[in-house]
């Protein structure tokens, strides 16, 4: 009993440790979990779309995420390395709460939330702090809530003459450069620039390209899809 209260009472600061350790494993029945729930909310995007309580509901979560994440960040000082906004998720989870609608950088970033939010949970990259930690936590919930608020967007207010198709690629290498340069003033990996998953090595410029196409390629694959879905509605009306 004794070694229980003890464990409850720790439980608080080591949930909000500064203390790195590793990136916690993933199971196979935890990393099946998380799979279903990625479809799941998907399923349930595209039936609720147009409805406003499950609108606002994933908004609020986001905000209610991003808030204690970053109240983490400044209040324990993390360094600039991590705790700049400029990952390309968490740049599209500020974009889908403070952009307004029918604007050209808001469908750009709800293209590349639920691109990011696919790849984050497909091949998840946790923070090094023992499991369950302040920022496993964020990196779960927030990535479900941006992958509903995208596509809650794209389904609502997608329109297929805001955004050309060679403005995406320009808009994403545009972008992941200005990564670089962050992560050359910071020494950080924002948009896993530095370090990108299933790439080897260091060379920053092959690791920008490489990203970058890849990225691309994916806001194209999910724009075109969203264009077809865009015209289909329209000979319905």
């Amino acid at each position: 009993i004794a070694d229980q209260k003890r464990s409850h009472q720790m439980l608080p600061s080591h949930f909000l440790t500064t203390q790195k350790t590793a990136p916690p494993p993933i199971s196979a029945m935890s990393y099946v979990t998380m799979i279903g729930i990625l479809l799941f909310l998907i399923y349930i995007s595209v039936r609720y779309a147009q409805n406003p309580l499950y609108q606002k509901t994933f908004k609020y979560l986001q905000a209610f995420q991003l808030v204690i994440l970053y109240s983490w960040y400044f209040g324990f000082h993390i360094s600039f390395a991590n705790n700049l906004p400029f990952y390309h998720c968490r740049l599209a989870m500020f974009a889908m709460l403070l952009l307004p609608d029918k604007c050209r950088s808001k469908q750009y970033f709800a293209l590349l939330g639920v691109s990011g939010a696919i790849f984050a949970i497909g091949y998840p990259v946790f923070d090094p702090y023992d499991f369950p930690h302040l920022t496993s936590f964020s990196f779960l919930l927030g990535h479900y809530c941006l992958l509903v608020n995208s596509l809650v967007y794209l389904i609502n207010h997608y329109d297929k003459q805001l955004l050309k198709k060679y403005e995406i690629v320009g808009y994403t290498f545009a972008l992941d450069l200005f990564l670089v340069g962050v992560n050359a003033v910071t020494g950080g990996n924002y948009g896993l620039m530095t370090h990108p998953p299933l790439i080897k090595g260091d060379r920053i410029w092959v690791n920008y390209v490489l990203v970058s196409l890849v990225l691309a390629t994916a806001l194209l694959l999910f724009d075109e899809y969203f264009k077809r879905r865009w015209k289909k509605q329209s000979k319905l009306v």
